[in-house]
């Protein structure tokens, strides 16, 4: 049989409930607005990527254990092209110490909003 003090916490429970439902039932109505909302304000911002040549030259001295495949890898060139720039005959052929000029590749380029690049175009 329960107690009538074990009750209480039960009681308590259901009139704050109670409280809680009516407090939010006042707080609403039936008057819905059919009126359309205020526009939103929004900006945007939008950045140009280009890819422009590169004008600079690069040279790499050969290291201990270096590959001429590795050096290319490396760089983002075709093996293809450091052969053919620096007309060597055999690509295997490579010595520590010797000095190589990577072919010239491609800057990207991201700018801000209303930039521009001089002498580009």
């Amino acid at each position: 049989m329960l107690k009538p003090s074990s009750l209480l916490p039960v009681r308590e429970f259901v009139l704050g409930t109670s409280v809680v439902v009516l407090a939010l039932a006042s707080g609403c109505s039936n008057d819905f607005s059919l009126d359309p909302l205020p526009p939103i304000q929004t900006t945007t911002t939008t950045s140009t990527t280009t890819t422009l040549p590169d004008t600079n030259r690069y040279f790499y001295e050969v290291r201990s254990g270096d590959t001429l495949s590795a050096i290319a890898a490396g760089f983002g060139v075709p093996m293809k092209q450091i052969v053919e720039l620096n007309e060597l005959e055999n690509a295997s052929d490579i010595q520590v110490g010797e000095i190589i000029e990577i072919p010239r590749g491609f800057v990207i380029v991201t700018l801000p909003p209303d930039s521009t690049i001089a002498g580009v175009g």
